[in-house]
């Protein structure tokens, strides 16, 4: 009997069922790599966040002339000279580093009325310790499951006169 060209039922659901193997593969790859790329870019976004508020943290304190936390512990009250801010130079200014528990933001706040600058959001606890010649912060959230997490930390030495 001669063969009839085409191909069999049998060779149509094998060739079926590949595509269909390889469809499904090819979905959950397109798929992890679109989290991924979630992840990585709040992970960008999270360490911007902080290196920007350590930044701007350690400038100050570097800069300060006096240094005071707060009796709640949730602000650091800072004496820098006014030229850091357009004042004239030689005058001496106290600014506040201020967390805001329901904004959950660290913030700085000159203290004349104008508006606070946003350091770093999405914090939910801030720790001020003046040691020595200087300041040591941590900063936490809570992660889902509950755990604090250190968002960031650091020491600062005072240089200012």
């Amino acid at each position: 009997m001669k063969r009839s060209k085409g191909m069999t039922l049998v060779e149509v659901l094998i060739a079926m069922g590949l595509s269909a193997i390889i469809m499904a593969a090819t979905f959950v790859i397109v798929q992890y790599s679109a989290n991924t790329y979630d992840n990585t870019a709040q992970m960008v976004k999270n360490n911007n966040n902080t290196c920007d508020a350590v930044n701007i943290i350690n400038h100050y304190i570097r800069s300060a002339s006096y240094c005071v936390v707060s009796d709640d512990g949730r602000s650091l009250y800072v004496t820098v000279d006014a030229s850091s801010f357009g004042g004239a130079e030689g005058t001496k200014k106290t600014i506040r580093f201020a967390y805001d528990v329901d904004d959950r933001a660290l913030f700085i706040d000159k203290m004349d009325g104008t508006n606070k600058l946003v350091v770093s959001e999405k914090i939910d606890r801030i720790e001020w310790i003046v040691v020595m010649n200087g300041v040591k912060y941590s900063a936490y959230e809570i992660t889902p499951t509950g755990a604090e997490k250190p968002l960031f930390f650091g020491y600062s030495a005072k240089r200012g006169r």
